[in-house]
């Protein structure tokens, strides 16, 4: 890649960040995140985004040279213990350059850290490079309901420093 990727939480106060985050990116983009078309991002999500507490719901950024390049998240699951689902979107400029995969490290690390042991993904059969992302980190996939459905055991890995 070349370029030095700063990784950080995000904080609750971050809204704007959010909102132009999402208005960068590309129709396609909204569509593989959201799972749905999202021409704006209503406020209601926008409150459910930002409302991150570092243990249920955790949220990282990616930064190149200041720039939001990408945000990763998980939020636990209510009625699974010790399991969280978890989206991630890379601006469309960033794509293809190995920032989802240090989000999705990350991540890991993060979860590991308060508890979790078990990480869920929810794809869009469509949605190619995040496929072939989950493959190579050895997640284990499956179709369920028009997705594919991939689980990922977070035994054995390392905490968050």
């Amino acid at each position: 890649m070349g370029e030095e990727v700063r990784v950080r939480p995000l904080r609750r106060e971050e809204r704007a960040l959010v909102t132009q985050f999402f208005d960068g990116l590309s129709a396609q983009s909204r569509q593989r995140r959201f799972l749905q078309a999202l021409p704006r991002l209503p406020e209601a999500l926008v409150r459910l985004l930002v409302e991150v507490d570092g243990c249920r719901h955790v949220a990282l950024v990616a930064e190149v040279d200041g720039e939001t390049a990408g945000i990763a998240r998980f939020v636990a699951l209510p009625d699974q213990t010790g399991t969280a689902e978890v989206a991630v979107t890379v601006a469309d400029r960033f794509q293809g350059r190995g920032i989802g995969g240090l989000l999705l490290d990350a991540l890991g690390r993060a979860a590991v850290g308060v508890g979790m042991d078990m990480l869920v993904y929810l794809v869009d059969p469509t949605n190619r490079p995040m496929l072939r992302l989950l493959r190579r980190l050895g997640v284990e996939l499956r179709y369920r309901d028009g997705l594919v459905e991939g689980r990922q055991p977070l035994a054995g890995q390392p905490a968050a420093a």
